[in-house]
């Protein structure tokens, strides 16, 4: 009966290695995962910031410059 009890603990205690050690992989691979979120969301927000800077160029030149569209859409077609 002895020895049936400290195979069962053996194994038991073997069992709780093996998820004690998938649990650690996991805890990694979830701190890697985080790290890429976290670099991916500070790329965006560069990027965010990018697309803003070249939308508020694109509207500012639009606002500059209206005297040569109308300029170009008064002359005849054969100049």
């Amino acid at each position: 009966m002895a020895f049936l009890f400290c195979l069962l603990f053996i194994m038991a205690a073997k069992k709780i290695i093996e998820l004690e050690e998938k649990i650690a992989y996991l805890q990694n691979m979830l701190d890697d995962i985080n790290m890429t979120v976290f670099r991916q969301q500070e790329r965006i927000e560069k990027l965010s910031e990018l697309v803003n800077d070249m939308n508020k160029n694109i509207n500012s030149s639009k606002n500059a410059s209206p005297v040569e569209d109308s300029i170009d859409k008064d002359n005849p077609p054969h100049y």
